[in-house]
């Protein structure tokens, strides 16, 4: 499975409008949208009907870098189509709100973005137009980067997300949450809606991230109601870290402040994506770094690095290392595939995996860090265009 991640930071897509950005926070963006094409397979940008995800990218990047990223199964767009509302109360004309209208009425309700907003041409037009692009250009474009939209099922993820919260606080199982059951869901503040929407979309997002096995960058852990979706749920941030550590371990920034400090060209990730080992990384720090702190990583890193990693303790991980000692001169690749009494030991998927291609290729993960930080080097010396 590629290790995908969710990035709802390009203006949320439950806010119907452009955020307004200064020039620091588009740069922060950009950077953290750099990082994550580097430690991740591919990145799934969410967003709403006025598509300020694709804006941003057509105004920092280009439209020619989004399409290459497209094309090259970087980058995909999930159109937000759920919606989960509450009432908050009625405007008298003295400007003054009279909440006293939400009582007797549902906390939460259910909805969709309508059939015309989740039109993915409709949606890519929506950013396109604030551009000076030529017509066949915008067309051409346009028929191409719809094929990389995916659409939730919107009501039903909002209407099972809402029932779900609301018969969490029948059961009081949302007091630790400060939200005790003590009157009916009909009866609740408008503070206490507040709660209960924020909730509601927790479990809407926790929802849709499992379905499409995506990576996230929010911790949803502490909420319990959440639990059921959160098996499928990848831990973004923790890769994200953990990065960050092993980068600052080799006396180098992280990957975003790289970005920001040496100026690099955006372009340079399409360069950086295919380094000898930057497949091998991601695979490695996804598989390590998901799950565990800073410290085990950090170990487990020096100790790929020594070639003791734990794996090399399990009997498999012993033969593959003798192995490996026997295929003086000639690649363990050969060896192995020419020796029918070997083969006969080990299974196809052993010889998949990518510990595999560390030993025979001498793969690890300070090899990407050294990638970049020579990448970085080099193009100190290069002179300004």
């Amino acid at each position: 499975m590629k290790n995908v991640v969710l990035n709802d930071s390009f203006g949320s897509p439950h806010v119907f409008g452009y955020p307004k950005l200064t020039a620091q926070e588009e740069i922060n963006l950009l950077a953290s949208f750099f990082e994550q094409l580097l430690i991740f397979d591919k990145v799934t940008l969410s967003t709403s009907h006025v598509n300020f995800a694709l804006t941003f990218l057509f105004k920092t990047i280009g439209i020619n870098n989004v399409e290459r990223l497209l094309e090259s199964g970087y980058l995909d767009f999930m159109l937000w189509s759920p919606i989960i509302v509450t009432g908050t109360g009625m405007q008298r004309d003295d400007k003054t709100i009279d909440e006293s209208v939400i009582y007797g009425r549902p906390p939460i309700v259910a909805g969709s973005q309508t059939k015309e907003d989740l039109d993915p041409e409709k949606n890519i037009n929506n950013a396109l137009n604030n551009f000076a692009i030529h017509k066949d250009r915008k067309k051409s474009f346009t028929k191409k980067a719809a094929k990389y939209y995916s659409i939730p099922d919107g009501m039903f993820f909002s209407t099972d997300s809402a029932s779900l919260v609301i018969d969490a606080y029948k059961n009081n199982n949302l007091e630790y949450l400060g939200l005790p059951f003590q009157k009916e869901p009909e009866q609740l503040n408008v503070e206490e809606r507040g709660t209960l929407l924020d909730l509601g979309n927790k479990v809407l997002e926790t929802a849709i991230l499992s379905k499409y096995e995506l990576k996230s960058y929010e911790n949803y852990e502490p909420y319990a109601i959440c639990k059921k979706n959160l098996e499928n749920i990848g831990k973004a941030y923790n890769v994200s870290n953990n990065t960050s550590n092993l980068f600052h371990l080799e006396n180098l920034p992280d990957l975003k402040t790289l970005f920001i400090s040496e100026r690099l060209d955006f372009e340079s990730v399409f360069k950086i994506r295919h380094f000898t080992a930057a497949k091998y990384y991601r695979r490695w720090i996804n598989e390590i770094g998901e799950n565990a702190n800073s410290q085990e990583v950090s170990k487990e890193y020096l100790n790929e690095i020594r070639g003791s990693s734990k794996f090399f303790e399990s009997n498999q991980g012993k033969l593959l290392k003798n192995l490996s000692l026997f295929a003086v001169g000639t690649a363990l690749g050969n060896a192995v595939v020419g020796n029918a009494g070997v083969v006969a030991g080990l299974s196809l998927g052993l010889l998949d995996t990518f510990w595999i291609d560390r030993i025979a290729k001498g793969k690890n993960p300070s090899m990407f860090i050294n990638e970049i930080s020579n990448y970085v080097a080099e193009d100190k010396k290069m002179p300004p265009l």
